[in-house]
């Protein structure tokens, strides 16, 4: 399985990326002092909602039925602590077949 590490900013922000054969937006938000990431289409239908930024778990394990495929965070940060300037810095995202 290939992994790819997609490009993150630290800001609140959406982009466009492909996640296997769909292109999908992705949208992060920092609230309540953690990460968050909403998946969805490219036409504004929101897909999956507030997924917390945690570290260990496939962020789609509960999802398969929507998107096929894993998405893992890394934290780089030693208590694993969410910062708003973290990230793409200290806190990335990984998406993998």
């Amino acid at each position: 399985m290939e992994i790819y590490e997609i490009p993150l900013i630290s800001t609140n922000h959406k982009v466009n990326v492909a996640l296997g054969k769909t292109t999908y937006t992705l949208q992060f938000i920092y609230r309540l002092n953690r990460w968050y990431l909403d998946i969805l289409s490219t036409s504004g239908e929101y897909l999956i909602a507030a997924i917390p930024m945690v570290v260990g778990d496939n962020l789609l394990a509960q999802h398969q039925h929507v998107i096929n495929g894993a998405l893992y965070v890394s934290n780089k940060n030693p208590d694993e602590s969410h910062g708003f300037d973290d990230l793409g810095k200290n806190i990335k995202l990984y998406w993998g077949e």
